[in-house]
Parts: C-alpha cells; sequence; structure tokens
C-alpha cells in the first residue's frame, strides 16, 4: 500500500490576476446587491405597485443597480479584494505588508 490518500485540490487557479480582479467585482457586486435591496425597502411597497410585486422585483432590480455600480467603479474595494486574493493565490500573507 501506498501512503495516505489526500484530497485534490480545486481546478480554481487564483494565482492568476484576471480571476481575482473578477472574483473582487463579484464579491462587490454580492455585497451592493444586498445593500441596494436594503435601501429599496425603505421605499415601501407603494414604489412597485404593491406588496406582492415589490417582493418579486425588488431583488431583481437590487441586483441590476448594483451590477451598475459595480461597472461604474463601485465602492472601490474589490481591488482590495483581488489584491488579498493575488497574496493567498502566491502564498504571501497581506497583513503587516509582510510575506510569510
Amino acid at each position: 500500500m501506498t501512503g495516505p490518500i489526500t484530497p485534490a485540490l480545486p481546478a480554481f487557479d487564483i494565482a492568476k490576476p484576471d480571476r481575482a480582479a473578477q472574483t473582487g467585482k463579484e464579491f462587490e457586486k454580492v455585497f451592493l446587491t444586498q445593500f441596494v435591496d436594503e435601501m429599496m425597502k425603505t421605499a415601501g411597497s407603494s414604489a412597485f405597485g404593491g406588496e406582492q410585486q415589490a417582493d418579486m422585483w425588488r431583488s431583481f432590480m437590487s441586483e441590476a443597480v448594483a451590477g451598475q455600480l459595480v461597472e461604474q467603479g463601485g465602492f472601490g474595494f474589490s481591488g482590495s479584494v483581488s489584491q488579498m486574493l493575488d497574496a493567498y493565490g502566491q502564498g504571501k500573507s497581506t497583513v503587516g505588508g509582510q510575506g510569510e
């Protein structure tokens, strides 16, 4: 018998800068979708044509608005997320600005 079986690592390559940047944007879009959805709840259901319509369309609208915000620069933290993912992919620590 050979040694212990180790699970295979996923095929996701976080070290690619374009993949890290895309992941950062996706993370920011998810965050902004939740943020915009909470703001839209304060508009009341009459802005959407009634309570049933509000429940149905608010999430779609929140996602669309968040997507547009990210494409126009968002809140700017997608760059920080992608930088951390790049550092993780290279096996470096971003805490204290020192690598391991």
